[in-house]
């Protein structure tokens, strides 16, 4: 399993408007290896009380946080070594960069829910693009976390979880 540290800045959140999207958010955040993530903008403890069942029955340790300034949690995050990538549409090419970011122990991964201040961009270490079209932040964020770990948050065990599924080729197996 990578040794790395991965965050996800989650900003611009409106309550009623994003709880879907934000809350795949933190299920792909948690699924695909990250430690936590932070949400931006409206506090919403439905979500975090969502997700915080989720922990409890599927296991591992993933945390919801709420703060009111990105600005202050990127720059917060950049003094404690973290590399800052936003997650956009122009960005980078994600396949041409993966490789050199993945190997940074600290990631704090960026991704929107509203139209991007020009900060953001300056802020940020790297802006890396999925693909150059339009498309989902939740399939941004899921493919960025796996090609930046190359794989190997599939490797990833959950401890103390109440709930497991055995792969099958059809059908379903769920351990209790």
């Amino acid at each position: 399993m990578p040794t790395q540290e991965i965050v996800v800045l989650r900003y611009g959140h409106r309550v009623v408007r994003d709880y879907r999207v934000s809350s795949h958010c933190c299920l792909v955040s948690r699924a695909f290896g990250a430690k936590k993530i932070i949400i931006a903008g409206d506090e919403d403890l439905s979500i975090k009380t969502s997700v915080e069942d989720i922990v409890k029955r599927w296991g591992g340790s993933f945390k919801v946080e709420f703060t009111d300034s990105w600005r202050k949690t990127i720059t917060s995050y950049r003094k404690k070594g973290f590399f800052s990538v936003h997650l956009t549409m122009y960005g980078l090419r994600l396949e041409k960069e993966a490789k050199k970011i993945g190997k940074k122990k600290k990631i704090l991964l960026i991704v929107g829910s509203q139209k991007v201040e020009k900060e953001v961009y300056e802020q940020s270490d790297a802006n890396i693009a999925v693909t150059g079209q339009p498309h989902s932040e939740i399939a941004a964020l899921a493919v960025a976390l796996d090609r930046l770990q190359d794989g190997k948050e599939f490797e990833k065990r959950f401890s103390k979880a109440k709930i497991r599924i055995i792969p099958q080729s059809r059908g379903k197996k769920v351990i209790k």
